[in-house]
């Protein structure tokens, strides 16, 4: 971070960081998680182990509490004085 950055600067920057993070995260659990679903599809009663509803619906609460994960650090970044943080380090 730089100094004199805008607090949403700061913001976008720890957002990006630790979205991209879990962006890693969710595709390389994605591959493991069908590889489990073709191994327990018989176990599966009303639904295709590759149901694309229930994949969404699982990338897109996975992104959400990233994001809320990311949220409290990103605030706490864009509100710290720069000159505190200097002396801290």
């Amino acid at each position: 971070m730089a100094l004199g950055a805008q607090p949403s600067a700061v913001v976008a920057l720890v957002m990006r960081q630790g979205l991209a993070i879990a962006a890693v995260g969710v595709a390389a659990g994605a591959l493991v998680a069908v590889g489990a679903a073709k191994a327990v599809a018989g176990a599966l009663y009303g639904i295709s182990f590759a149901d694309p509803i229930a994949w969404s619906a699982a990338v897109v609460t996975l992104f959400a509490v990233a994001a809320l994960a990311n949220a409290v650090p990103a605030r706490r970044a864009a509100v710290v004085d720069p000159a505190t943080a200097l002396r801290a380090e």
